[in-house]
C-alpha cells in the first residue's frame, strides 16, 4: 500500500525532469533524458518577475507579522492575565467570542475598510492587524501561560521597585518565553500558508507570496 500511494509522488517528480513531450510518451519512472529546464522556467515566476522575489516577500511578512504578534498579543494578555482594569471579564469575553466568529464572516466588512484606507494592493491589510492583537488564539494562549507564573515574583520585583512596564519587560516575557516561541511559530506558519488573504489583498506581482 505504502508503494502504491509513494508511486504518483515518485512519478511526478521524475517527469519534472524530463522534457515536456517526454511526460506521457515515457511514463517509467527510470527518464530516457534528463533535463532541469522546467525547473528553470518555473523558477521565472509570472510577468517578469521569479520566485526569488516571491520567497523574499513571504519571508519579510512572516518577519513583520511574528513581530507584531509577540509584541501587541504579548501586551493584551499581559493586560488581561494582570493588570485590574474596569470591563477586564467582560473585554476578555468579547474577544473570546471572536475565535467563535468564521473568517469568511468578517471577510467582506474588512475587504470594504482596507479598501476605504486604501490599503488594497499593499501588505497593510496583512500586517497592520498582527500589531493590533487581533489573532485572539494567541492572546489566550499567552493569557493562560501568564496567569499559572507565581505572582510572588511579580510583586518582590514591585517592592525593589519595578514599575508595571518593568515587571512585562524583566519578569514576565523572560518568564513566557515557551508561549512566545510557540506563537513565533504558529505565526510563521500561518502566515505563510496564508494563500486567500494574499490572494485576494495583494494586487501586483512584484508583491505576490509564494
Amino acid at each position: 500500500l505504502g508503494v502504491f500511494m509513494i508511486y504518483p509522488v515518485a512519478w511526478m517528480i521524475v517527469s519534472s525532469l524530463k522534457p515536456n513531450n517526454m511526460i506521457f510518451s515515457d511514463p517509467g519512472l527510470i527518464p530516457k533524458t534528463v533535463t532541469i529546464e522546467n525547473y528553470l522556467t518555473g523558477w521565472k515566476g509570472y510577468a517578469g518577475t521569479n520566485f526569488g522575489t516571491f520567497f523574499a516577500n513571504s519571508l519579510l511578512m512572516c518577519v513583520i507579522a511574528i513581530i507584531g504578534n509577540l509584541i501587541s498579543c504579548s501586551m493584551a494578555a499581559y493586560a488581561f492575565s494582570r493588570l485590574k482594569f474596569a470591563g477586564r471579564r467582560f473585554w476578555f469575553a468579547v474577544m473570546m467570542v471572536t475565535l467563535m466568529l468564521p473568517g469568511h464572516v468578517t471577510l467582506v466588512p474588512r475587504y470594504i475598510l482596507f479598501n476605504t484606507f486604501g490599503w488594497v494592493g499593499s501588505y497593510l491589510p496583512i500586517l497592520v492587524p498582527k500589531f493590533l492583537a487581533t489573532d485572539a488564539f494567541f492572546v489566550f494562549l499567552l493569557v493562560q501561560f501568564m496567569r499559572s507564573l507565581p505572582k510572588e515574583i511579580e510583586e518582590a520585583a514591585i517592592i525593589d521597585g519595578c514599575g508595571k512596564i518593568g515587571v512585562f519587560t524583566r519578569i514576565i516575557l523572560p518568564l513566557a518565553t515557551p508561549a512566545l516561541v510557540t506563537t513565533a511559530l504558529f505565526t510563521f506558519l500561518w502566515t505563510w500558508d496564508d494563500f486567500f488573504n494574499h490572494l485576494l489583498y495583494l494586487t501586483r506581482p512584484d508583491t505576490y507570496t509564494v
